[in-house]
């Protein structure tokens, strides 16, 4: 009798110690889960705030509404994201009760606006004054907050959060507390109606591609095309299926050695040009200076056709440089056909590179000559804007069209922006504002 017992008191003992750890792990799954949404939230939150922040400062430099509304209506837009993303951190709702008033308030300030401005009405003096102090605000707290991530060790742990996060957003809280938000005239609405990687690098939204010239080629073609661009001795060339959007093309593993990285290029079946090379080695050391990288960029460019070349931009990562070609024609720039060339550090390879944009660009332009003076073009820029400099060049719209402008480059409260001046009719086109990390600038 009592060896049935104890068997049966075991086999208790065991049923609850599988459910207690079946539930355990269900504990620790949800804790998991819960953790992985905060840090999203998170996450979304800085990355919101941070384009409220540019977003007001291009506000400051704006001078027309084809540029003004949109900017308005993503301010609107942030504001709105960055408002959800606050509800759903596990922070007392106390401390956050100014802060979610000031997104409110902001985003609704943008929303008014944007209905002025769209009814003929231009942005006031009063109107920038309210949105510059709206601008210093949010750069206080993206500060604030990338300083909350910075303290929170170890990832955005459930504990270290709640603790860490209800303190530090109580000071934040405090701060935006003062914020005066008498000037913000709002006008309530219920209606629910932003790493870019240099200046229209993105640009090709066009339809088919026109740059490509010649036949047809095969794979053979592409495969010997390949192994002649990258100029080294290949042991071996694997066929894989690319995805390169709008260019229909071959794709060309190739190996140097058996176990070396592998090596993956992009052919055009029309014409046979290289698309798209990418080298995946790592790069440990680095040897070179970035003025050396940029002389093997442009040889490389000019050993391939590639002329009148003028680097617009670059950045640095994992030992490597990327540089940003776009051709120049009667000193006019030609933004639409860049050319991205990424050279390793230790030695000056090639180890990247990327022809889309110019393939899907590029056709034989005649440059005419601009409607407006220099002086005219510099009249329609916003006053707040100090130019630096300026020059002519070819920007792309949206839907393939392309433009001549006036690029003007100047700064705001210690940004540097980038106004781009229709040359034929005076409308401001774009607005970039240029983002300085550790690696090099970046523009948005």
């Amino acid at each position: 009798m009592k060896r049935v017992s104890t068997v049966v008191m075991l086999l208790l003992l065991l049923v609850v110690g599988a459910w207690g750890y079946n539930q355990y792990m269900q504990k620790v799954t949800y804790h998991r889960y819960l953790q992985a949404q905060y840090d999203r939230s998170f996450y979304q939150l800085v990355n919101s705030i941070e384009n409220i922040e540019t977003s007001t400062g291009k506000l400051m430099v704006s001078s027309q509404e084809n540029t003004t509304i949109p900017i308005l209506s993503d301010v609107w837009r942030q504001a709105f994201e960055a408002q959800e993303n606050l509800s759903q951190l596990p922070i007392s709702q106390p401390e956050l009760d100014n802060t979610s008033k000031f997104l409110s308030q902001i985003g609704d300030y943008s929303y008014s606006l944007t209905k002025n401005v769209a009814d003929g009405k231009k942005l006031t003096d009063k109107d920038l004054k309210t949105i510059s102090e709206l601008h210093n605000y949010a750069v206080y707290l993206g500060k604030s907050l990338q300083d909350l991530r910075s303290k929170i060790q170890g990832g955005y742990d459930l504990d270290n959060l709640n603790k860490k996060g209800t303190q530090k957003m109580s000071q934040i809280d405090s701060k935006i507390l003062n914020v005066n938000m008498n000037t913000v005239n709002q006008q309530m609405s219920n209606y629910p109606t932003l790493i870019y990687d240099g200046p229209f690098s993105e640009s090709q939204a066009k339809l088919t591609p026109k740059g490509l010239t010649g036949s047809n080629v095969s794979y053979d073609n592409a495969v010997s095309i390949a192994k002649r661009f990258l100029g080294k001795p290949i042991l071996s060339a694997i066929k894989y299926s690319p995805n390169n959007g709008k260019i229909d093309a071959y794709g060309v593993e190739l190996k140097l050695t058996q176990n070396a990285p592998s090596i993956y290029v992009n052919v055009s079946k029309k014409g046979g040009h290289v698309i798209w090379l990418m080298d995946q080695r790592a790069v440990s050391k680095v040897n070179i200076s970035e003025t050396q990288a940029l002389n093997y960029a442009t040889k490389f460019l000019k050993s391939h056709g590639f002329s009148n070349m003028e680097n617009t931009y670059s950045i640095k990562a994992n030992g490597t440089v990327q540089f940003n070609f776009t051709p120049v024609q009667d000193n006019v720039r030609i933004y639409p056909d860049i050319v991205k060339v990424k050279i390793a550090l230790d030695n000056g390879d090639i180890v990247g590179f990327d022809a889309t944009s110019y393939y899907m660009s590029h056709v034989d332009r005649k440059i005419e000559k601009p409607n407006l003076t220099e002086a005219e073009a510099q009249s329609k820029v916003s006053k707040n804007l100090k130019i630096e400099s300026s020059r002519l060049c070819i920007i792309p719209l949206d839907g393939g069209k392309e433009v001549l402008a006036y690029e003007f480059k100047g700064t705001y409260s210690g940004d540097t922006f980038y106004v781009y001046i229709n040359a034929e009719n005076g409308v401001e086109e774009k607005i970039l504002k240029v983002i300085k990390t550790n690696q090099g600038n970046l523009t948005m």
